[in-house]
């Protein structure tokens, strides 16, 4: 009704009917460009519901809180003699979730698909933990399901990997005091070898190595899992019941499986090369921790 009153009064002024017509094109094209811009933020909204509904929704075990007894892994010295870190305290805070199962196949997928994780190989079906990752294709998973769940994710620190782990942590203490670093080396290459009984370990489907204490799956099966602790150096004092760390090289990170293994960060494979200190993982995986925010 508005537009037919100013309609008739144009008519008896045709000297405004052009401003008029101007006006009318540019309200018109207004309201078409924020149709359209609402239209795409609503298909923009839509896109990224589907991408969280595709993404990963693991199930999650409490690492329990308190105070353990925890070994450091690095390489560390008495006298000039390389030795096992002596026992600490470490306290776990509470609201640490760690998945129940590793990164599986097709979780690793969704992120790819997204565009925001590196291409790698898989072996087997979807129901597999993802291997032939490194540390730094771990981070960007962990990144990318922060970004898109709004929670914190991240790799496990080491003694938080412990402490969930429970009895199926390996310690890799040897107990040798010796001014020969090959009576050392041959050790360790004997207890790793033990633990692995000597054979490639097989991939199976996720829940296939069991459940340990506190219900969680596959830890020191065929994947050796990265954590986000980094190589460590230093000495222990005389009576060797004090570590001093003196250096960190975050290069070099831990993985953790059957035994304790130090690779280089952007590795992906250990059986080829990459692995800093002792026997190489069979398979290299991952899976994350959620830290609650209070």
């Amino acid at each position: 009704m508005r537009y037919l009153k100013i309609f008739k009064l144009l008519k008896e002024r045709p000297q405004q009917l052009e401003v008029f017509w101007v006006a009318l094109l540019k309200e018109v094209t207004l309201r078409f460009y924020a149709f359209m811009f609402t239209g795409l933020a609503i298909l923009i909204v839509l896109y990224i519901l589907y991408v969280q509904s595709t993404a990963a929704r693991p199930d999650l075990v409490t690492i329990p809180a308190g105070v353990f007894q925890y070994r450091p892994a690095g390489d560390f010295r008495r006298d000039k003699r390389v030795t096992d870190a002596p026992y600490q305290e470490r306290r776990i805070a509470t609201g640490i979730e760690i998945m129940k199962y590793p990164v599986s196949v097709k979780d690793y997928a969704a992120c790819v698909n997204d565009g925001s994780c590196n291409q790698v190989a898989s072996e087997g079906s979807n129901n597999m933990p993802q291997t032939g990752v490194s540390y730094l294709d771990a981070v960007i998973y962990a990144d990318w399901l922060s970004e898109i769940t709004g929670q914190t994710w991240r790799l496990p620190k080491d003694e938080e990997w412990v402490r969930a782990a429970g009895e199926r942590f390996h310690d890799d203490a040897i107990s040798i005091s010796s001014d020969d670093p090959s009576d050392r080396w041959l050790a360790e290459y004997k207890a790793n070898m033990a633990n692995r009984d000597g054979t490639l370990a097989e991939l199976r489907v996720l829940g296939g190595y069991g459940h340990n204490s506190l219900g969680i799956a596959d830890l020191s099966g065929a994947v050796w899992e990265w954590t986000q602790t980094c190589m460590k150096n230093g000495t222990l004092t005389a009576n060797g019941f004090t570590l001093h760390v003196s250096s960190e090289y975050c290069g070099v990170r831990l993985a953790e499986g059957r035994h304790r293994a130090f690779v280089i960060d952007f590795v992906r494979d250990a059986k080829v090369g990459g692995c800093a200190v002792g026997l190489p993982p069979d398979y290299l995986g991952f899976r994350l921790v959620r830290q609650k925010i209070f």
